[in-house]
């Protein structure tokens, strides 16, 4: 009986490793929404996100790209590496997400190609994104 529930549970956890590039579901949308906020200064419904793919990411994680266009025409590459359902269960559930890592793309800023070096933190050093 214990093995089958923990057959069940690891097949639950393992289903939600699949992600689709063009993520829109609400739930997602609105967790990059809040980390690319944070990355980039600027309130939700102040920019847009104009597109979605699946990067490289360590095992364990997903990665997901965004390209970000702000409302005074500033445009930024967002990075968010969140726990795959393998990392959910080698963590026992502890794995977290990491925030965005934001670099700027706007044509003409003083700031081009720098990315927000305050958000990058273990996970993201150790995937080499910053």
């Amino acid at each position: 009986m214990a093995q089958k529930l923990l057959t069940a549970t690891l097949l639950l956890l393992l289903s939600g490793c699949a992600t689709t590039a063009n993520n829109t579901s609400t739930e997602g949308s609105n967790k990059a929404e809040k980390k690319i906020s944070m990355a980039i200064g600027r309130e939700i419904g102040n920019f847009k996100i104009t597109n979605s793919q699946m990067t490289e990411a360590p095992t364990g994680y997903n990665g997901m790209q965004y390209t970000v266009k702000t409302d005074d025409g500033a445009t930024y590459k967002c990075e968010i590496l969140e726990p795959s359902g393998l990392g959910q269960v080698a963590t026992w559930g502890m794995a977290s997400g990491a925030d965005a890592m934001c670099t700027d793309f706007t044509k003409g800023s003083s700031n081009i190609g720098k990315t927000n070096e305050a958000n990058c933190n273990a996970l993201l050093r150790a995937a080499g994104k910053c």
